[in-house]
């Protein structure tokens, strides 16, 4: 998902976590279908898109619904995250893919949670 395309659905009233979500289901769906270096670094591109969540919550990351899985972007799970993505970037046609993916439904998974927990709280 291109920055433009979230932009404009935020601006128009989608609720950032699910954008967010669906970012990641993206770039998890397009990760299994990977076999070249170009498309990883597309994917890397796309990893690194900002998300709405941190224009709805600057300064209070605190009360984020994903600050368990990103604590201001210096969580482990994120940055574990970023240095898969950054070396399967570099040389990700050399290595094999199931840690890649891996790590993306693991990361997915655990914004899902972040997404049932809000739910259920607001409920």
């Amino acid at each position: 998902m291109s920055f433009e395309e979230m932009k404009e659905r935020y601006e128009k009233g989608e609720d950032p976590l699910d954008l967010t979500l669906e970012k990641w289901q993206r770039i998890l769906r397009d990760s299994r279908t990977v076999f070249n270096l170009s498309h990883f670094q597309q994917l890397l591109k796309a990893a690194v898109v900002p998300l709405f969540l941190c224009v709805e919550y600057e300064n209070q990351c605190h009360i984020c619904p994903i600050f368990s899985v990103c604590k201001h972007g210096y969580s482990e799970e994120w940055r574990s995250l970023l240095r898969i993505i950054h070396a399967y970037a570099i040389a990700g046609d050399l290595l094999p893919l199931e840690p890649y993916s891996g790590h993306l439904e693991s990361f997915v998974n655990k914004l899902q949670m972040c997404r049932e927990e809000l739910y259920m709280k607001s409920n």
